[in-house]
């Protein structure tokens, strides 16, 4: 006979009361108290699996509990039975040092790999998967927050707003993309463009002031485009709300992606794009003036304009109006390559 002590808890009471358990040769089981007597067969009771030291929990039939921490004693019995296997084996991995390092490590290296490559993988899928109608509608607000909190009115001259907006549509009919884009002048962030997931770009006074002529305002609004055309302002949105994501994911269900609608004001605020964000617009720039025969070496010349600007420092707090990432690589790429051939 194996016997050893517990506490028995009867499922109507909440204080437990001092038990001895002992079970026979036959697996006949007794719980015995001052005020407890119950006997059932060893297998009819449920037995949880071994955490370290933490006491374990023999659940019967009869519905009520008994906590012990006799685990020699009740290993020995479940060795008996099939029962025993995967609750030894999980004991053995919870109380090996390296077992627990190694688990760590996969999941360290799992989270790393979900946030690195998974994450954006989804908001590029949902991105894509949304109609054009959502990216308006959060569009929409982000606008009207920006204009409310942010930029002031444009002072540009009329003609010359018309003059880039003539140009501007030339440039929006050849990208073939399925967005209603307009070009929409503001003031107040200093020398800076930007899109938002519906195809409206943003382009402040100061800017086109920099710009000592069109073609370098026109290589601005092609970066833009690019933005628009592989949906990067909707793809940031999505990686900042991961949750939102997720959700659109799991459940097939779009309204949980334009649920963050009120949120994605702050949230563009606060996000930058990528790196490979920024290469893809570049590249669209660059596949674009290649091809319609305006040289590249204007996009390089407005990028080193905009990067001795001070304007920029005093909005620094702003990430997404901020002047995207300047690198000297990306600035010599377009030095380098000249007009198209």
């Amino acid at each position: 006979m194996i016997k050893f002590d517990g506490t028995y808890y009867d499922g109507v009471h909440p204080v437990g009361q001092p038990v001895t358990v002992m079970v026979s040769a036959n697996g006949k089981t007794s719980f015995v108290g001052q005020e407890v007597s119950y006997v059932c067969d060893w297998l009819d009771i449920k037995v949880s699996t071994q955490l370290g030291k933490t006491a374990r929990n023999l659940t019967l039939p009869n519905g009520a509990k008994c906590e012990t921490a006799a685990h020699d004693e009740i290993n020995h019995l479940l060795e008996k039975d099939s029962r025993s296997r995967s609750g030894k084996w999980l004991h053995i991995l919870e109380s090996r040092w390296h077992f627990v390092l190694l688990a760590s490590v996969a999941v360290i290296a799992i989270t790393f790999g979900m946030v690195t490559y998974g994450i954006p993988a989804l908001a590029k899928q949902v991105a894509f998967a949304l109609p054009v109608s959502v990216d308006e509608k959060l569009s929409e607000g982000t606008l009207a927050f920006f204009d409310k909190h942010i930029l002031d009115p444009s002072e540009l001259d009329e003609k010359h707003q018309q003059r880039l907006q003539k140009k501007f549509t030339t440039m929006v009919e050849r990208s073939g993309d399925n967005h209603t884009y307009t070009l929409l002048f503001r003031r107040g962030v200093g020398p800076n463009a930007f899109a938002l997931p519906s195809g409206h770009i943003v382009m402040t006074d100061e800017l086109v002031e920099l710009a000592e002529v069109d073609e370098e305002v026109l290589a601005v609004l092609a970066h833009e485009i690019g933005h628009v055309v592989h949906k990067h302002g909707m793809r940031s949105a999505l990686q900042s709300s991961a949750a939102a994501l997720l959700l659109t994911v799991i459940t097939g269900d779009i309204s949980a992606a334009s649920g963050f609608a009120a949120a994605l004001p702050v949230i563009l605020l606060e996000t930058s794009f990528s790196r490979k964000f920024e290469h893809e617009a570049d590249q669209y720039a660059f596949d674009y003036m290649r091809e319609y025969g305006i040289d590249t070496k204007h996009f390089a010349n407005i990028l080193l304009r905009i990067t001795g600007d001070d304007a920029n420092e005093e909005n620094s707090a702003f990430t997404y109006l901020s002047t995207h990432p300047l690198t000297a690589e990306r600035i010599r790429k377009f030095t380098e390559s000249g007009a198209s051939n």
